[in-house]
């Protein structure tokens, strides 16, 4: 959990003097703020959850609320599902049922099903933020990933009420959804909700709108406008186990996911992807945009480039919930006699 927290300053320089009203910050005041930040995370981390979809594949966020195991999320996050997997921050899994949503809020509720004392984050007051009120995003951007705890972004509030929703500089992308936005009293003040074209002009729903809707989505009762298509999820509905390299300017492979397709047809960490299903993939959001339109258990043909060296090969595509039963421990071995 302390990688992320080594790049608080130059994430505060960013935000704060790249934005559109300029701050005037002391050495001593960005040092308090840092140390909030701290705090916020060390004791909210645990519970922000990643929650993969069974019946409509996909996956966002979740912040557990109550000890019991209720999950606050974004009513698009569970929309089509009854059940879904809960993935906490160590990679540990459980199963939730999902319970009800106000869609035209974007809200909803998840209970973990396996009783026990979860960690939870505690809720505040969204009607006492201002514009310009530091705030604190956490999520599982992009899916969970068992080699970083979900990242921490600082940003303000440039909107208090954008038809109802907050309006954040925080950067999201897609499976932050359904994640939290926290105050710097480290109080779930926002539920991450959609994204614009611009990384740093994002929604949320007030936690305020999901407290009106409480007792209703406690019941299982579901209402408003979907703000989604069922199965419309920003992670697709089949994966390949890929792991681009952001500055790599083509689908350069940083890595590639034990025991997942790509690992399974022969390609390593380092090949560059030229194509999928015979079209020409010349980015990271080529190969996306075509796994979008495909579906689990399709085989695609694939070309790729190792080196000087071009290859083909097929690859059989999975549901991320299959990826996540992957990335469970194999049993241990028998022992020789």
């Amino acid at each position: 959990m302390t990688t992320p927290l080594r790049f608080l300053c130059p994430i505060f320089a960013f935000v704060f003097f790249a934005a559109q009203t300029a701050f005037a910050f002391t050495v001593a005041e960005m040092k308090s703020v840092e140390a909030k930040v701290k705090a916020i995370v060390k004791k909210n981390m645990p519970s922000v959850v990643a929650l993969v979809g069974e019946k409509v594949p996909g996956s966002g966020s979740g912040t557990i609320v109550t000890e019991d195991g209720l999950i606050l999320t974004a009513g698009h996050v569970t929309y089509g599902n009854d059940t879904m997997i809960v993935v906490f921050p160590d990679g540990k899994q459980e199963k939730c049922k999902v319970l009800g949503s106000d869609y035209t809020r974007d809200v909803g509720l998840a209970k973990i099903i396996k009783p026990g004392k979860y960690p939870v984050a505690e809720m505040g007051d969204s009607d006492k933020l201002e514009q310009t009120t530091l705030v604190v995003a956490l999520g599982h951007p992009g899916g969970f990933d068992i080699r970083r705890p979900p990242p921490v972004r600082i940003g303000r509030i440039s909107q208090k009420n954008a038809g109802g929703f907050l309006v954040s500089d925080c950067t999201l992308i897609g499976g932050d959804s359904g994640g939290p936005l926290f105050d710097l009293d480290g109080k779930v003040v926002g539920i991450h909700s959609s994204i614009s074209e611009s990384l740093s002009y994002n929604r949320d729903a007030p936690v305020n709108a999901a407290k009106v809707s409480w007792e209703k989505m406690l019941e299982g009762k579901t209402w408003g406008r979907p703000p989604v298509r069922p199965g419309q999820r920003v992670t697709g509905p089949a994966v390949l186990g890929a792991v681009f390299d952001p500055a790599g300017g083509s689908a350069l492979l940083k890595e590639v996911q034990p025991r997942s397709p790509l690992a399974a047809a022969g390609v390593k960490a380092g090949d560059v992807i030229l194509k999928l299903g015979g079209e020409d993939m010349a980015t990271p959001k080529a190969v996306a945009d075509k796994l979008k339109k495909c579906k689990a258990g399709e085989k695609l043909a694939l070309a790729y480039r190792r080196g000087t060296d071009e290859r083909k090969t097929e690859v059989i595509l999975v549901t991320e919930a299959e990826m996540l039963k992957r990335m469970e421990p194999l049993p241990p071995a028998p022992k020789k006699p």
